[in-house]
């Protein structure tokens, strides 16, 4: 599919894009991350939560509002701002192109798991997530604009390895190559353990139809945020190998 929101023709170019991992349009695991979060990647409408009992509206909020931004997904190119002289349709073309070279593959069966202080859906396995997610990184940083060494020290946070520090300074983002581990995030930090751990019951149990099988990853999707108060939506899905056979 091209284009769901702006076509190819568009020359906006305002504000950040990403390409990430988005299930399937209308499959389980997009209608589970659409309930999860509240929001449905690419109308941005709100998505009314299937929410269980022991689980109140509050907190349900709370968890969610660093994610619902974001939309449900998985990182494959951190999002990043175009140069000045790349246009969208710019944009598309060379994802497309991306994808085009690439072939279809199954995503490892998901699970929920602890990331730190937060709650995500993990692969079994993430090998070949991890070579697609370099061929995007490489094929898509030439249309970004350099991260600065104010923007690289923000993100310079305590306890990086050295590893990550050289990333940092070379890619604008530490978690690339040697150190991308994919992960579809669920909540935004959960400091209390028992907190985080009944979320993680919880979570287990509502995603437990569209996890613990593989997936198809048949498309390369890309999402946009207009401005940094904005949430991202999903824009663009251009499909691995470019073949309708694929669905």
């Amino acid at each position: 599919m091209n284009g769901l929101m702006n076509g190819p023709g568009n020359r906006q170019t305002s504000g950040r894009y990403g390409v990430y991992y988005a299930p399937e349009s209308g499959g389980g695991l997009d209608r589970f991350g659409a309930a999860w979060l509240g929001r449905d990647n690419e109308t941005g409408q709100p998505v009314s939560p299937a929410l269980p009992d022991s689980l109140s509206p509050d907190e349900w909020r709370a968890a969610t509002e660093s994610p619902r931004r974001y939309g449900f997904h998985g990182t494959l190119m951190p999002p990043f701002t175009p140069l000045p002289d790349v246009d969208e349709a710019g944009i598309i073309e060379r994802l497309e192109s991306l994808a085009g070279a690439l072939a279809p593959f199954d995503l490892a069966p998901l699970s929920v798991r602890v990331i730190g202080s937060f709650l995500a859906l993990v692969p079994a396995d993430q090998a070949r997530l991890g070579e697609v997610a370099e061929a995007c990184l490489r094929a898509m940083t030439p249309l970004r604009v350099p991260a600065t060494a104010e923007e690289n020290e923000a993100r310079r946070t305590p306890g990086l390895t050295p590893v990550q520090n050289r990333l940092l300074d070379e890619w604008g983002y530490p978690y690339v190559l040697s150190e991308f581990r994919f992960h579809i995030t669920l909540t935004g930090r959960v400091e209390d353990p028992d907190r985080r751990a009944r979320l993680a019951d919880i979570l287990s149990g509502l995603s437990a139809p569209v996890t613990g099988r593989p997936r198809p990853v048949r498309e390369l999707c890309l999402f946009h945020q207009p401005d940094r108060s904005a949430p991202f939506r999903l824009i663009h899905r251009a499909r691995l190998g470019n073949s309708k056979e694929n669905s």
